[in-house]
């Protein structure tokens, strides 16, 4: 356990930052600076965006170093180092630097929920002035309550990452660059520097149990989006997410990702067809250049049927975002996100 707890540097909770790139926003910016003209006004608000996810990665892997470097002293791993390639050679433990190997991995939780989030905020506020920032504020402020016209136009009218939109593919692609590049300026206590991943675990339903609203619509206590996952309904078509997801820059993804997807063939297919159809889609995926992908091939009704007689279901096993689990020993509200995930292959 204290391995894992030194190597990786925790759960980076995305959106949250997000948030505080709104605050430190100028709200009046649109009227203000109007000379700058529609890309420069947004541009600025993205770079707030930028400004305070470096803060935040910053801060996490300097603390992170501190616990490393307490390691170091107190909790020297021996055994480990031993099983490494380069720490015989070097005469170092591990946690000095001396395996060949020397990156320190990272997992940011809810990419998708910030890019459609500033998908939104680039196309109804600045580019078709729809709404004025502050009003969008107060929208999210409310958890949509009283907006809900606002709420229908932001879920419905903006293409989101994963529905095969090329701005949205841009825009994730921007996103994952400062994260990446944020943790790349950072070197850890061991000498080496940390990489970016995104995979959540299960951080990403207790994260968002503890969130506010979002532009991109998402609710109050909602999930966010599993590692690199698309938002459930970004697209009708599993051609469309799969091509979104490859087409993200590997560069960018050098501590992977977990890209979940829920796949139900029909009660009336034939295993060789089910079978066929995995493989084509898979297969096609990866062609594109993707890196991962894990599959629940189940069904929503026969999910809920588990929540409701757990005894019928007690081998019944799942896959979360990185890991798998007995569905019945889940709790409600990550049997909910497993449940309320897009299914494809009807």
């Amino acid at each position: 356990m204290e391995f894992y707890k030194v190597l990786y540097n925790g759960f980076i909770g995305n959106p949250a930052i997000f948030f505080m790139g709104m605050a430190v926003h100028d709200f009046n910016v649109k009227v203000d600076q109007i000379h700058m003209g529609i890309h420069q006004i947004h541009k600025s608000f993205f770079d707030a965006w930028a400004i305070q996810q470096k803060f935040l990665i910053d801060q996490a892997c300097t603390l992170n170093n501190y616990l490393g470097e307490a390691h170091q002293k107190i909790r020297p791993t021996p055994l480990l180092s031993v099983l490494q390639d380069g720490t015989i050679e070097s005469a170092k433990d591990v946690l000095k630097g001396g395996a060949i190997y020397n990156s320190s991995g990272t997992s940011n939780i809810g990419l998708a929920d910030v890019i459609d989030s500033l998908l939104v905020i680039k196309k109804i506020v600045f580019d078709e002035k729809k709404i004025c920032f502050l009003d969008l504020k107060k929208a999210i402020d409310a958890d949509f309550e009283g907006f809900d016209w606002l709420h229908a136009m932001v879920q419905n009218k903006v293409p989101q990452f994963g529905s095969g939109d090329s701005a949205a593919r841009q825009m994730a692609d921007r996103v994952l660059r400062v994260v990446h590049e944020a943790y790349q300026s950072n070197s850890h206590y061991r000498g080496g520097h940390y990489s970016a991943g995104f995979w959540s675990m299960s951080q990403h339903v207790a994260y968002g149990n503890l969130s506010g609203a979002l532009p991109s619509g998402r609710r109050r206590g909602k999930p966010f989006t599993p590692g690199l996952t698309p938002y459930p309904k970004a697209s009708r078509s599993l051609t469309d997410i799969l091509s979104d997801v490859a087409a993200l820059d590997p560069r960018f993804l050098d501590n992977n990702m977990a890209f979940n997807v829920k796949f139900a063939p029909k009660a009336s297919d034939k295993r060789e067809k089910a079978v066929e159809q995995m493989f084509s889609y898979v297969k096609s995926y990866f062609m594109q250049g993707g890196m991962q992908i894990q599959f629940n091939v189940i069904t929503s009704q026969v999910l809920k049927d588990a929540m409701n007689h757990p005894e019928n279901y007690r081998n019944l096993m799942v896959r979360i975002s990185g890991y798998n689990a007995y569905f019945v020993q889940l709790n409600k509200d990550i049997q909910m996100e497993l449940i309320q995930r897009s299914e494809y292959g009807h």
